[in-house]
């Protein structure tokens, strides 16, 4: 086989199936895209965030015997009158913070026309966040759902937390056939994921929201109690827009169809269901004070992440002026408390 014929056939693999090298060329393209935030973390390893653990910073951890040396002004006075012997306050230093990404594997990812499959783009997407997260000292977790289950890897710091991540992101793609029939909701994963997460991380949600489920919104209202989260939801340009007028031929759950998109009506309520999944999406994240990012298959992704995370709103009504027809179904316009919550993740 020719190398040109090589290249060829990897690229078409890589653009319907993760693979470990596509993960791994992301860390070139890593910046700096502001995942840091004001919250605590805790975490008993140094890094760059704030947590209740012993050291000196801001917040008060516990008071200990003072011992020659000790600043003065950190004595407890209380502790030393109630114990007769002079106390110290001690005070947090900088942790690590986890991050932890959830990555939908539903076979409703596995479709894409232009460039790659949403499944990839979501996988890319979690990568490139993930090396940036690691390159700022930062640890990294990851949640799958689909047809094969929820699987959870906790968060881990440095080159070892950043290959679990990647081999669980290609063997979550490996194990979710493109047809299956049963799918994972977000909502039974969150509130899996409530009983894992620890208090003071950030949950990074990557999605096409095919499947929220019921809860949805409870289990996202209580992890933003402790927690920070941003969500992306991954969408494929046909999805958007309805095909030109013809017959297409379409497959599901191993079932054939063809889709008759000759008169204006069929296209009309195929353009009409993809912008009320956006919509619904987006009610979800605004009601729960969730930044919602929007992506497309065909994005140049460290581009465009490293530009919409600094401003969701905006990314919005972008994606509205490039898809016109979507304006009759979602307001151009969010409510002021989303813009408000990404103060907190603001580079």
């Amino acid at each position: 086989m020719s190398t040109t014929r090589k290249q060829t056939t990897s690229k078409a693999y890589e653009a319907t199936h993760v693979s470990t090298e596509s993960l791994l060329r992301q860390r070139h393209h890593v910046r700096r895209f502001g995942l840091q935030t004001q919250l605590k973390a805790t975490s008993a390893i140094s890094g760059l965030h704030g947590s209740r653990f012993r050291g000196r910073g801001m917040d008060y951890a516990e008071s200990r015997i003072y011992e020659p040396g000790d600043d003065i002004r950190n004595m407890d006075w209380r502790v030393t009158a109630r114990t007769g012997r002079p106390h110290t306050k001690m005070f947090s230093e900088e942790r690590e913070r986890p991050v932890i990404f959830v990555v939908d594997a539903n076979a409703s990812m596995k479709f894409g026309t232009r460039t790659q499959f949403k499944s990839v783009a979501a996988a890319k997407s979690a990568s490139l966040l993930a090396w940036s997260v690691v390159n700022n000292g930062d640890r990294v977790g990851l949640m799958t759902f689909g047809p094969a289950g929820i699987a959870f890897d906790k968060p881990a710091g440095g080159k070892r937390g950043m290959m679990r991540l990647i081999q669980h992101l290609v063997r979550a793609d490996a194990d979710s056939p493109a047809e299956a029939e049963s799918a994972r909701s977000l909502a039974e994963t969150l509130k899996k994921l409530r009983s894992l997460v620890l208090p003071g991380s950030m949950v990074v949600i990557l999605s096409d929201f095919h499947h929220p489920g019921e809860d949805a919104k409870r289990h996202l209202v209580q992890l933003r109690k402790h927690n920070d989260v941003l969500a992306f939801v991954v969408s494929d340009p046909f999805e958007l827009h309805a095909p030109p007028p013809g017959l297409y031929g379409v497959q599901s759950g191993g079932r054939m169809a063809v889709f008759n998109a000759m008169k204006r009506a069929p296209r009309k309520a195929f353009e009409t269901l993809a912008g009320t999944r956006l919509q619904q999406a987006r009610s979800l994240t605004q009601s729960t004070n969730v930044p919602l990012i929007p992506l497309l298959t065909n994005d140049a992704l460290p581009e465009v992440i490293s530009q919409m995370i600094k401003n969701p709103d905006a990314a919005w009504r972008q994606r509205l002026k490039n898809h016109p027809d979507l304006q009759e179904i979602m307001p151009a316009e969010p409510p002021a408390k989303t813009a408000q919550a990404m103060e907190n993740h603001r580079p």
